[in-house]
């Protein structure tokens, strides 16, 4: 593999990586409040960005169990949860940029 073709293959995982956010804020959250699921946390005294982090604790958490097995849950392969983890911390980069807390 060259540069250029791992210069692809990242811009493709960031591609992927936002079509998968763009789905499931779709599914957990509004036009109007996009971090909306993340601030449904604050009903049992969670900080949003916190809720964030625990998410993208949780996915390396699984890419770390999966680096040594296999995964059960066909549905969600050690590459998915390494997108949802790259998701994860762009959202946390952007309500850091945009809430300033």
């Amino acid at each position: 593999m060259n540069k250029k073709e791992f210069l692809e293959k990242i811009e493709q995982t960031y591609l992927q990586s936002l079509a998968i956010i763009n789905n499931k804020n779709s599914d957990y959250a509004t036009d109007e409040d996009p971090f909306k699921n993340f601030r449904s946390a604050l009903i049992v005294g969670v900080n949003p960005k916190r809720a964030i982090l625990v998410r993208s604790a949780d996915k390396l958490s699984r890419i770390s169990n999966l680096l040594d097995k296999e995964n059960i849950v066909k549905d969600e392969t050690i590459l998915d949860s390494i997108l949802d983890l790259i998701g994860y911390l762009c959202i946390l980069k952007v309500w850091i940029e945009t809430k300033h807390e």
